[in-house]
């Protein structure tokens, strides 16, 4: 009887352990589960380095952006290159040491921002751009369709402006940004291939200094006896012209690029300034981060992702 008592005792004893075992393995799991879930739920940082906070564009993608991020949840932070490609690299350094989720950039320059690139894929962190392309292979790009924004300019110019498809044009380009070459070839081609009595007399790089473009089409101006218009391929650089032909008297028309304030401005005045490429800022921001929304959950974003642009002039200004 004692034996089968102790061999019964033993046996609840062992039972209890069991249990007791199994218990605490369970507890172990729900931590463990709750530790994935927490990282599941950990908010999700970007890094941000815009080509110019000073620029109006830029304030309005940065906004659009600062809202998307507050609809998700997430952390931005936001940096001005100021222009300065040295300066954006070492922001990109910076969010890489950071160990940000993911890195957007308008690149201050398409060839140089290729290093940034590879700086980010080597450390693991996905690469973002918007407005201008990097020779760098990144996630995805998101910008507005600069190409067709040129042909809009040239369109413009044909239906409103030399009807008889006869005249002499300018361009002021920025040829060490790939998106505003898009924008002008885009507006040459089309005259080319629509209008090939409207002759593009000239095409010269204001390399982004507003003053620089001033200078430029004073130039122009004393080179060429008659021109009827002028495409820039800014409204930095609009403005520009804009002083310049002022001064010199001319009743050159400019269409510029951007559909900024400024601009819009001048063209609600009546004069020289009769036309912008408007871009939709707030859809290339909120479509930047969507895109890294989508990377992030596991999904792949369109390589380009383009935003129609479409003209400003006087019928639509106010």
């Amino acid at each position: 009887m004692k034996r089968r008592m102790k061999a019964v005792l033993a046996i609840a004893v062992l039972a209890v352990m069991l249990v007791v075992g199994c218990g605490a393995k369970g507890s172990d799991d729900s931590k463990d589960a709750g530790k994935n879930n927490a990282n599941t739920e950990e908010k999700k940082v970007v890094g941000v380095s815009l080509l110019n906070s000073t620029h109006v564009f830029y304030n309005n993608i940065q906004k659009a952006m600062e809202e998307k991020a507050a609809e998700l949840g997430w952390e931005l932070i936001v940096q001005d290159a100021a222009g300065d490609a040295n300066k954006q690299l070492s922001q990109v350094q910076d969010f890489i040491t950071s160990k940000v989720d993911a890195i957007v950039i308008a690149p201050t320059n398409s060839a140089g921002s290729k290093s940034m690139v590879e700086l980010a894929d080597k450390a693991g962190i996905p690469m973002f751009t918007m407005d201008i392309k990097s020779d760098g292979e990144v996630i995805s790009h998101v910008a507005t369709d600069n190409h067709k924004g040129g042909e809009l300019a040239a369109e413009y110019t044909v239906d409103k402006l030399l009807t008889d498809k006869k005249g002499n044009v300018v361009v002021i380009t920025y040829s060490e940004i790939e998106s505003c070459v898009d924008r002008e070839e885009g507006f040459t081609e089309y005259l080319a291939e629509n209008a090939p009595d409207i002759k593009v007399l000239d095409i010269q790089n204001y390399a982004g200094d507003q003053q620089k473009a001033a200078d430029v089409m004073q130039n122009m101006l004393l080179k060429h006896d008659k021109i009827d218009v002028v495409f820039c391929v800014g409204d930095p650089a609009a403005t520009g012209a804009l002083s310049s032909i002022t001064a010199a008297g001319k009743d050159t028309k400019i269409i510029g690029y951007d559909g900024n304030p400024e601009g819009i401005d001048e063209i609600k005045k009546g004069g020289v300034w009769v036309a912008d490429v408007a871009q939709d800022a707030s859809q290339i921001g909120t479509k930047t981060l969507e895109a890294v929304q989508e990377y992030l959950d596991g999904t792949t974003p369109e390589k380009e992702i383009l935003v129609e642009p479409y003209i400003i002039d006087k019928e639509n200004a106010k």
